[in-house]
């Protein structure tokens, strides 16, 4: 049984499938990371009365972080009805465009890698 060449195209395809992966990992890690350095940089610079509140430690007062889109959302009591107050949020455009990086060229990775060898093994179990 000969061997299987390696396909130059194919080769070409998972560089550039793979480079677009690391460049919407890196998109998405300077989103999520922007979101943490401006809701603590808020706490300091504006000083918002729900980040006050959160800041002093009162039960009134709670962030949270939301993964899609990247958000820091305060929610406190005032007048006891819950207010959200969005602290941080990431750039739209630049998170889908990491979003759809990431995830396209994890899966075109995926099967340029998986399907040669998936076609070799029915290949193998029909002979």
């Amino acid at each position: 049984m000969a061997a299987a060449q390696p396909s130059v195209g194919r080769a070409l395809a998972l560089l550039v499938a793979s480079g677009a992966a690391i460049v919407g990992m890196v998109l998405l890690v300077i989103c999520y990371t922007g979101i943490g350095v401006t809701s603590l940089t808020s706490s300091v610079d504006d000083m918002d009365p729900c980040v006050e509140a959160y800041s002093a430690g009162t039960d009134s007062a709670s962030v949270r972080y939301t993964v899609a889109p990247p958000r820091a959302i305060c929610t406190w009591d005032v007048d006891g009805e819950p207010t959200d107050v969005v602290v941080a949020a990431a750039s739209v455009p630049l998170f889908a465009t990491g979003a759809v990086l990431a995830v396209g060229g994890v899966l075109v990775c995926g099967v340029l890698v998986v399907g040669p060898w998936l076609s070799r093994r029915r290949r193998l179990d029909e002979a």
